[in-house]
Parts: C-alpha cells; sequence; structure tokens
C-alpha cells in the first residue's frame, strides 16, 4: 500500500538575492509565515536573499523546512545554519530533480536566471506528462507581468497549448495563495 503523506510538501524556488524592493522581502516573510503553519517546505538550502528570508522566517516559526545544495554552494556564508535538515548534493540539476521528486506543489518567487531554469523545468516536466503537479507564480509587485506576457505570445504564436497555460496557477495577493493551496488538496 502506498505512504500516504500527512502534510503536503511544497518547493520553493526563489532568488539567492532580495531583489532592489523591500516588498519582495516582505511578501515572502508573509506568505513563509501563512504556509509554514501547515505545510513542510523544500528550497535551495541558502541562507542569503530572499532563500534566506524563507529559512530564517520558518525558524523562527518553528516550521518543516528542508533545505537542497549543491556541494560547491556548500559554504558556511551562503548555506542554512542548522545543517540538521541540510541535504547537500553534486549539482544544481540534482538538487533541482530532487526538489521536483519531493515536492507536491510549487511555488516560484521572485528570482534569477536559477529560479527561471527550475520553473521551466517543472512547466516542461509537467507539459510532457512526466509528473503532474501544480506551479503557483506568486507575482509579488508585478514582477512577473512579462513572462505571463511571454507565455500568452508563445501560445498565440503556436508554440505551446492553452492547457499549458491554464496549469499554472498566477496569484498577486499572499492571501489567495492559501486559498488555492486548500483547494489543490
Amino acid at each position: 500500500m502506498k505512504k500516504i503523506k500527512s502534510k503536503k510538501i511544497i518547493a520553493v524556488f526563489c532568488g539567492s538575492k532580495s531583489g532592489n524592493d523591500s516588498i519582495y522581502k516582505k511578501e515572502t516573510k508573509k506568505i513563509t509565515k501563512i504556509l509554514s503553519n501547515k505545510y513542510s517546505l523544500i528550497y535551495g538550502g541558502g541562507k542569503i536573499g530572499l532563500m534566506g528570508i524563507i529559512y530564517e522566517t520558518i525558524e523562527k516559526s518553528m516550521g518543516t523546512i528542508t533545505g537542497i545544495i549543491p556541494k560547491f554552494l556548500n559554504l558556511p556564508n551562503i548555506r542554512q545554519r542548522n545543517t540538521n535538515n541540510l541535504i547537500i548534493v553534486d549539482s544544481l540539476q540534482r538538487r533541482k530533480l530532487l526538489m521536483i521528486k519531493k515536492s507536491d506543489i510549487f511555488l516560484i518567487l521572485p528570482g534569477g536566471f536559477g529560479t527561471l531554469d527550475e520553473l521551466f523545468e517543472i512547466l516542461t516536466l509537467n507539459q510532457l506528462n512526466i509528473v503532474n503537479k501544480p506551479v503557483i507564480i506568486f507575482n509579488i509587485a508585478n514582477y512577473w507581468k512579462n513572462l505571463k506576457h511571454l507565455l500568452e505570445t508563445m501560445e498565440k504564436e503556436g508554440f505551446l497549448y492553452k492547457k499549458d497555460l491554464k496549469n499554472i496557477l498566477w496569484i498577486n495577493d499572499s492571501e489567495d495563495i492559501s486559498k488555492k493551496i486548500e483547494k489543490l488538496n
């Protein structure tokens, strides 16, 4: 018999930088507090940038978090302080695949190339029916508006199917994320 998870696991893909506007930190902290009471989180294992905000917030709220970090980033000035809940892997690719395997839902916060890489990996795996896991893009301060426009253009020009876009949940408010996740359960 398949083991049933008692608590859904949410992978959070986000930046190792905090961005120029304090709204990114504020909203990251807010959504982490909301989710940490009900869900376990997996993230990139860092204590810097938005990842650091997630880690600090979970640590203070006594929530459940697992960091997954590649060896070359496993440095005291980068990795989370508590190494008891830190998984060290050989590469960024292995980190991404392990996060995808262990998670039930994906939450995308603002970030850079790494965040986009992680987002497009899960979107591609969903599109190819290799996995079937919800993706929520938290559009803090309209950060992802140009990405949404690009994806809509890709569909309009015949490079994506409408169903591929419908599988992405675009959320602008942290309170809505919790409600959407509740409906996914």
